[in-house]
């Protein structure tokens, strides 16, 4: 059965731990996910060790977010038109060689800012195609019952990479400058040879005749901004990301002024991130106990809340509980959303609507900690985070008596657009807890 088809009811279905092509297709992106993150904080540490230079520095990491956010849109056509196994294996080779390419001139000590700002934008205009690529897998591969155990997964894969990543691109160089980059290079090996040995089919049934390019993004655009569930997704995740994101500065401002060290501050972080994984782990768990509609609404009066206490919280502990606190609230949320917006868009659509939304997040995302932390220099850290509570509040408020959020919690039966243009009857991936047999709960 793929994603497209209907789908059995949860205890028919088996395990998502059973899903052969899932299984492979998270165990190489968790690989490449890491080895991303080993290189990402390798890059600006072999950089300052060679020029001094932060500014420097903060150029690759630049070009590979221009590389990423230029080329999302088009990529996305390219991914839904070509087959998509082929479009994941050829992204990840380019992102395996280039990255290759910084390992020898590490030995050889001929580091040049020009060829790893190259190196960068290259893979990042890769990783456009790749990641729209795989969003249309993850959905024939993924009953559609199970999506949200899918997101969930992904969430707890990605969370786990950012926060083993950095200490361990820390201790590579260590060892040896070119470490942290030849196991990057290795992982995008590992993602092509996992993409590779797929064997359920990856694209839609029926694919529409071809157009323009800049019709199919035309399009696309219009098919998210008319669909009200992607709507809010865009905006919601444009908003969250991006003033998290921004604040993450003038947190580190506010608990620097509590008398906070270094490693404390980034002990607050790791507090953090720790708790987003958590929340991961549990999103699937906690939307089935309270339901999605009530879920949702907590986890957004809690980001506001949160923010608040920061302002009044005494030590940098009490910042790091309340930031927990948010970074845990954040993820059932984002998995529940995920999860509806994959379900909702046509199997020929997969790889636009999730770049397009891809792009709205990590737009805004790119430039608000420059906007923040300009802030912070002009007016303090208290008023800066008393904006971006009232962000948060205005956000909570907008899905409290949003229309969206309040059919989330809809038991029937609703409409999923397949690839071939049919619509198919699916079951909610809500039930309440007490109407769901024991021996048929998924796993």
């Amino acid at each position: 059965m793929d994603g497209n088809e209907v789908t059995e009811a949860v205890g028919e279905l088996p395990p998502l731990r059973r899903n052969r092509d899932f299984n492979l297709l998270w165990t190489g992106q968790a690989t490449s996910m890491l080895g991303s993150q080993i290189s990402a904080i390798a890059y600006p540490l072999l950089i300052l060790a060679t020029t001094g230079s932060a500014a420097q520095a903060g150029i690759v990491a630049s070009a590979a977010l221009v590389g990423t956010l230029l080329f999302l849109l088009p990529a996305g056509v390219i991914a839904d038109r070509y087959p998509r196994k082929v479009v994941m294996v050829i992204a990840s080779l380019i992102q395996m060689i280039t990255g290759a390419t910084v390992v020898p001139a590490v030995l050889s000590h001929h580091v040049y800012l020009a060829h790893l700002a190259a190196v960068g934008l290259i893979q990042g205009v890769a990783s456009a195609y790749y990641a729209g690529a795989s969003r249309g897998a993850v959905r024939r591969i993924v009953t559609t019952e199970q999506l949200p155990q899918a997101m969930a997964a992904t969430q707890v894969r990605d969370r786990a990479a950012t926060m083993l990543g950095p200490p361990l691109g820390g201790a590579l160089l260590g060892f040896g400058r070119s470490l942290p980059f030849a196991v990057d290079s290795v992982s995008f090996g590992v993602i092509a040879l996992a993409a590779a040995v797929l064997r359920k089919p990856l694209d839609p049934p029926v694919v529409p005749a071809r157009e323009p390019l800049l019709r199919s993004v035309g399009k696309t655009i219009k098919f998210v901004a008319g669909e009200p569930l992607l709507r809010l997704f865009a905006i919601w995740a444009a908003v969250l990301n991006g003033v998290a994101f921004g604040v993450r500065l003038t947190i580190i401002v506010l608990a620097r002024n509590r008398g906070a060290t270094p490693v404390e501050i980034g002990t607050l972080f790791t507090i953090s991130a720790a708790c987003g994984l958590a929340g991961a782990l549990l999103a699937v768990r906690l939307t089935k106990l309270a339901g999605p509609r009530l879920l949702m609404l907590i986890c957004s009066w809690l980001a506001p809340a949160c923010a608040a206490g920061m302002i009044f919280a005494p030590s940098v502990w009490v910042i790091a509980g309340l930031g927990g606190v948010t970074g845990f609230s954040i993820m059932p949320v984002n998995v529940i959303l995920t999860a509806r917006a994959t379900r909702i868009t046509p199997d020929h659509l997969q790889a636009q609507v999730g770049n397009t939304l891809q792009l709205c997040y990590q737009s805004f995302s790119s430039f608000s900690p420059a906007i923040f932390g300009a802030l912070t220099d002009k007016l303090g850290a208290y008023p800066v985070i008393t904006m971006a509570t009232v962000i948060y509040a205005a956000i909570a408020i907008w899905l409290q008596f949003n229309r969206q959020v309040h059919q989330l919690n809809d038991t029937g039966t609703a409409k999923a657009t397949g690839g071939n243009g049919r619509e198919w009857t699916v079951r909610s991936s809500y039930r309440p807890r007490h109407a769901t047999h024991r021996k048929g709960r998924a796993a």
